[in-house]
């Protein structure tokens, strides 16, 4: 009596295989499969990004000679988001520049075809212990970095606290520009997990040098003269003077604190800078900033509606905001804080 062959099912690594070449890509999958990898198989580069949408994979193995997107331009956007998975690079072509270049892009393992399936079983098993290791040794710089960032912000908001003893309105006004910032940076395309993370810090601590700033002169009713207006003025600097040692390892913070006040159309302080050479947290705050100055009770006005708000600011588009932020505030604008009393 014949039993039937009952197939093992595969219980390695899940692999994607990226290949354009139709008889190496079954050549691979068949022999990798043997080895006991599940293998997802794909022709080209925007196929595997697909793919990495739908499931998740322990490694990644792909030629560099792909149709459309090469596979180091693949390298570089899976890098972007993914730092942990290992990556195997295959090339026919037998270039030192070219290996160097995809190892400093972040491939653990590169190798010449046609690959034996023992080689690149090898090869497979070594990116993956590889990219473990880097990984450990990247999460405990960043473990070190997050601790001495703690460190320093508690420091940090010390000087917050004793602000807000001072002006009760900088505490809210902080929060609430911070929350708009955020709002509105998540809509943005491309935005990472740093970037993220320095904007808020940017937004939380923007005003943070005013409190270099004479009391007098921050809770004044009526308008200013032209000295108190200068020292005003000086808080941005402060402020980045006060953050300096977030300067080697967030340098975007500082800058985002002294720039705040710039304008798109250049008639900003403290340096008169426009355009896009102002910091995207800094543009982005000078929106969120008016939106609550708005929709806030000040000493000497209550707060304005969101409407209003949102008619001032869509007027400035082009000369005190970035033209191309204005619209993704407009976009978040149901969701941003209620006027606030």
């Amino acid at each position: 009596m014949l039993f039937p062959v009952i197939q093992k099912q595969p219980t390695g690594p899940s692999i994607l295989l990226v290949e354009d070449d139709v008889d190496q890509r079954t050549l691979l999958q068949t022999a990798l499969g043997q080895k006991g990898f599940r293998v997802c198989a794909v022709g080209d580069a925007r196929a595997a990004l697909h793919r990495m949408t739908l499931e998740r994979f322990q490694v990644i193995v792909s030629d560099l000679g792909l149709p459309g997107m090469n596979g180091d331009e693949f390298l570089r956007h899976v890098r972007m988001y993914n730092e942990e998975i290992p990556f195997v690079m295959l090339t026919g072509v037998n270039d030192v520049n070219i290996a160097v270049q995809s190892m400093q892009d972040g491939a653990d393992e590169y190798m010449l075809k046609p690959a034996s399936p023992s080689t690149l079983h090898a090869r497979i098993h070594a990116a993956v212990e590889s990219r473990k290791l880097k990984f450990a040794q990247h999460k405990a710089v960043l473990d070190a970095d997050k601790a001495q960032l703690e460190g320093f912000l508690r420091g940090v908001q010390a000087l917050v606290n004793s602000l807000e003893a001072k002006d009760q309105y900088t505490r809210d006004h902080s929060a609430s520009v911070a929350e708009v910032s955020m709002l509105m940076a998540r809509q943005i395309p491309g935005m990472d997990s740093n970037a993220m993370r320095e904007i808020r810090i940017g937004s939380m601590l923007h005003d943070i040098g005013k409190i270099g700033v004479p009391l007098e002169i921050l809770h004044k009713d009526g308008p200013l003269d032209d000295n108190e207006w200068d020292e005003i003025k000086r808080h941005p600097g402060y402020g980045a003077r006060i953050l300096e040692p977030l300067s080697k390892k967030y340098p975007e913070v500082q800058r985002i604190v002294l720039h705040e006040h710039e304008r798109w159309d250049g008639r900003g302080y403290p340096d008169g800078i426009s355009g896009t050479d102002i910091p995207l947290g800094s543009r982005l705050i000078m929106i969120a900033d008016t939106y609550d100055a708005i929709c806030s009770t000040r000493p000497y006005r209550k707060a304005r509606s969101k409407e209003e708000a949102r008619d001032i600011i869509l007027e400035g588009a082009g000369s005190q905001f970035d033209p191309d932020l204005v619209p993704v505030f407009d976009c978040v604008l149901a969701d941003l804080p209620a006027p606030r009393a």
